[in-house]
C-alpha cells in the first residue's frame, strides 16, 4: 500500500511540473509560456490621454500560444456606435497611465490592416469586435515592425515585452464620417482619437 502511494505522489508531483512549465498558472509565471493569460479592461478615453464621456465598455483576452511564438486574442465591446477603427498601440516606456498617450498603432483589430477604412457601423454594436491569431510577425506594424537585427524587440516578441512592460494599450475609434462636426476630445459616437482604451496587463 506504501509503494502504491508513493507512486501516485510521484506521478502527481511529475503532472504538476509539466503543467506549471506549460504555463497552467495563467500568466503568473515568467517568460513567454504557452498558456500566459492577459487581460484588458477598456473604458473612456482616446489615445492622447483625454477621457471621453462614454457608457461604452470593452474587454479583451489574449494568451500565448505555441511555444510563445503567437497569441490568441478575442476583443468584445458594448454600447459603441460608429464604430471605425481599433487597434494595439505601443507606447514608448510604461506603464501607461490612462491619462497619456498611448503611443503608435502596432497591430490592428478593425480593420484587419492598415488600409484606412472609409466606412464604419453605424449602429450600436454590442458582441466580439475581433478575434484570431497573431501568428506571425509581418501582422505587427510600426514600433513592432519585425527587424531581425532587433528581433527581442520586434515583432511578436517585441508584443510579448511591450505588454510585460505595460506599454500595450488597446483603443477603440469611433467615427460619424462627417469630418465637419468633429470635436476635440471627441463624444460619444464620434471620437476618431478614440473612444475607449484600456491597458494589455
Amino acid at each position: 500500500m506504501r509503494k502504491v502511494l508513493l507512486a501516485i505522489a510521484l506521478s502527481l508531483g511529475i503532472t504538476g511540473a509539466a503543467f506549471a512549465k506549460d504555463g497552467g498558472d495563467h500568466g503568473q509565471g515568467h517568460g513567454n509560456d504557452d498558456g500566459m493569460r492577459f487581460r484588458a479592461h477598456l473604458v473612456g478615453g482616446d489615445l492622447n490621454g483625454n477621457p471621453i464621456v462614454t457608457n461604452a465598455t470593452g474587454e479583451a483576452s489574449l494568451t500565448v500560444i505555441d511555444h510563445g511564438t503567437a497569441l490568441r486574442f478575442r476583443v468584445e465591446i458594448a454600447g459603441i456606435r460608429n464604430l471605425w477603427q481599433a487597434h494595439i498601440h505601443i507606447a514608448a516606456q510604461g506603464p501607461v497611465a490612462p491619462n497619456q498617450p498611448v503611443g503608435p498603432i502596432a497591430f490592428w483589430f478593425v480593420p484587419s490592416s492598415n488600409a484606412a477604412p472609409d466606412s464604419n457601423v453605424s449602429e450600436r454594436f454590442d458582441g466580439e469586435m475581433s478575434g484570431g491569431v497573431i501568428m506571425t510577425n509581418a501582422q505587427l506594424t510600426g514600433p513592432l515592425a519585425f527587424d531581425p537585427a532587433n528581433a527581442e524587440n520586434t515583432g511578436i516578441a517585441g508584443l510579448l515585452k511591450a505588454i510585460g512592460e505595460g506599454r500595450a494599450t488597446i483603443v477603440v475609434h469611433t467615427n460619424d464620417l462627417d469630418n465637419s462636426n468633429n470635436q476635440v476630445p471627441g463624444v460619444s459616437g464620434d471620437s476618431p482619437a478614440g473612444e475607449i482604451r484600456g491597458l494589455i496587463q
